[in-house]
């Protein structure tokens, strides 16, 4: 019974996000903003970069962190740019997974 509630609890939550207004979360993998990984290497190790291009009409407020550095960054992308955030300086890993979510803002 507790695994139905569960279930319907959270039916009703991804129904409840899916009715957002549009432009009140944008996700990085909406169709006019993007986001992807970077790792330099430099000085022996690697810098982590994390670019996030916007597209849209207008400018985005976004929250970066990754799974190496989980301290959350905000970055503002004005409309028609791109922005790279460094994430991580000196990094013996070359991969990781960035995180990144980004509230469009009003017109």
């Amino acid at each position: 019974m507790r695994r139905i509630l569960s279930l319907v609890a959270f039916a009703v939550l991804a129904a409840c996000a899916a009715a957002l207004s549009p432009g009140s979360v944008a996700e990085a993998q909406s169709s006019c903003l993007r986001s992807w990984p970077e790792a330099r290497f430099g000085a022996m190790a690697y810098n982590h970069i994390v670019h996030i291009a916007n597209s849209c009409t207008q400018d985005a407020d976004c929250d970066v962190s990754t799974d190496v550095n989980p301290e959350v960054q905000k970055v503002t992308v004005a409309s028609h740019s791109e922005v790279q955030v460094m994430t991580f300086l000196g990094s013996p890993a070359r991969t990781f997974k960035p995180n990144v979510r980004c509230v469009m803002r009003a017109e």
